[in-house]
This record gives C-alpha cells, structure tokens and sequence, in this order.
C-alpha cells in the first residue's frame, strides 16, 4: 500500500501501489505480448489526441496492427484501455521529476515540472472524463483518481522540500495544497479558452502559473517564466 500524508494531514490517500503501465493486469507477459500492449497503447494515444476518445476499439486494433482478439485480450474495454494510458502517463511523468531534480536548480526544476503539470492536466482531461463518465460499471475512476494523485503528490513534494530547502519557497505550503493550487490552472485554462484544450496557450499558463507562486515564494526569490529552464 501507497500511503500520503501531509505535514498537516490535510489529505491522507492509501491506494495500491500498483504503478506500473496496466499493473496487476499486464504482469508476467512475454515480450511479444507487452510489444503488442506498447502498439495498442501508441495507437489509441495518436487516435484520440487527434480525434477524441470516442474512437473504437476496432479502429484502434488496426491503427496498431494487431488483430481485434489481441486487443481485446489485454484490454476487455475501452475503459480498461483508458485506464491503462492514464497510469502509464501519470506514472511517467511522477518520475519526471527525478530527472528534471537531477539536471536543475531545486526551483527551477519544480517551476519546469509545474508548468507541464499543468499541460499534463489539460492533455488528460479526456481520458479523466471518460473514466468518470462510465462510472463503476467497468473501472474503479475515483480509485485511478486517488493513485494518480498520491502519485503526483508524492513527486511534487520532492521537489517542494529541496526547494524550501534552499530557502527558495515558504515553508509553510505543503505538496497537497500545491497541487490543488497548480491543478486549478489547467481549470482556468480551459474555461477562458476551450480551444486550448488540445494546445493550451504558454503564455496564459505561465501568467497563472507565476501569479501562485509569487504568492509563495520567499521576499528574496525571483523567478522567470520568459525563458523556462530546460534540463541539459
């Protein structure tokens, strides 16, 4: 079991830890089977970002050239699917963080890892909606939603304690309150321009972005989203 738990216990999460892409589902595979989730995976990812999640299981087989029953092996339906590609990208981009941690300042890198956080949000908003449109009947959505974000919170809170480490930020914010400040970008994002869901605007992220953590960083702290860090 995964457990968070903030400095003031303002959430406390326990989830399976079961991160990997597909978890328990997929475990024990030959190599040709996790080559052809991988296919199926990449396809439904190219299909909906260009046309939407209402696409098929079936044009998903043959966009990644696999037979219908292969597909349907590993994933029974399109939620399974969904589900799959929300954990594999929420899973991917919590170790963003170590790297991002290994190539740049303790704030610069938790400024670079908020701003595609926020992007991150937006990209996955269809997937999210999906899973929460279909209720309980064939996945567990407020299950995905609570290891998604103790997997996110677990990621910012590196990040933010080697920042307040430094003396960079205030250390009275903690990683939870963080993220629900940070999420409520993506939010903004959306409702101000909705056909920046697929592209969202730099610019309008970065202006929200700057306006919290102005409010978080420490009198002698400056930061500038004009030219964002990017890791050698």
């Amino acid at each position: 079991m995964t457990v968070v738990t903030t400095s003031e216990n303002f959430w406390e999460i326990s989830v399976p830890d079961n991160t990997a892409r597909g978890g328990r589902r997929h475990a024990g595979l030959r190599a040709d089977a996790r080559r052809s989730i991988e296919r199926i995976v990449t396809a439904a990812e190219s299909l909906i970002s260009s046309r939407g999640p209402e696409v098929t299981l079936e044009e998903v087989a043959r966009e990644a050239g696999v037979a219908p029953a292969t597909l349907y092996r590993h994933f029974p339906s399109r939620m399974h699917l969904f589900e799959d590609m929300y954990r594999g990208k929420t899973a991917a981009f919590a170790e963003r963080a170590t790297d991002l941690a290994s190539n740049l300042s303790p704030l610069d890198a938790l400024v670079q890892w908020l701003r595609e956080f926020i992007d991150l949000c937006i990209e996955s908003d269809s997937f999210l909606s999906s899973l929460l449109g279909q209720g309980l009947r064939e996945t567990d959505p407020e299950e995905n939603l609570r290891w998604g974000y103790s997997k996110i919170v677990m990621a910012a809170e590196g990040l933010l304690v080697e920042a307040q480490r430094t003396k960079a930020l205030r250390p009275s914010i903690n990683a939870s309150e963080l993220i629900v400040l940070v999420s409520g970008v993506a939010r903004a994002i959306e409702l101000a321009s909705p056909s920046s869901r697929i592209a969202p605007s730099g610019a309008m992220r970065d202006r929200f972005l700057m306006i919290i953590l102005e409010g978080i960083l420490e009198p002698s702290e400056a930061v500038s989203l004009a030219h964002p860090p990017h890791p050698s």
